[in-house]
């Protein structure tokens, strides 16, 4: 019974993902809390600029950090999108043209690493 991560095989392997591999819960909220906060803090410095109380116009803050956080998730999820066509690319291209995609070959150590040698 094999223990830890599964090792590819074969370049299609490491350009599929069989649900083994599952992206980060931080990674599903980065571009929305980003953007929300860089536009709250956006309203803040510009009322700091025009020295008004910096959490004057509440709705301003809200408003702004809604918007921004929209951004970021309509920014994401083109990213997402425009990523997820690559790699269907790079899958197709692979599929294509296997003679140029061999079969990974599994080395130990012993064959990469060189001898140690010290210098005097």
């Amino acid at each position: 019974m094999a223990t830890g991560p599964k090792v590819a095989t074969s370049p299609l392997e490491v350009l599929r993902n069989d649900g083994t591999r599952a992206a980060p819960i931080w990674n599903k909220y980065w571009g929305p809390i980003i953007c929300g906060g860089l536009g709250f803090l956006g309203v803040v410095a510009a009322n700091w600029a025009i020295r008004r109380p910096l959490m004057s116009g509440i709705q301003t803050h809200v408003l702004v950090t809604a918007g921004g956080a929209a951004i970021g998730k309509y920014v994401d999820d083109y990213r997402n999108e425009y990523l997820a066509e690559r790699d269907a690319v790079f899958r197709h291209y692979v599929d294509l043209h296997p003679e140029d995609f061999p079969e990974f070959a599994r080395k130990k150590y012993s064959e990469v690493l060189e001898p140690w040698v010290p210098i005097r």
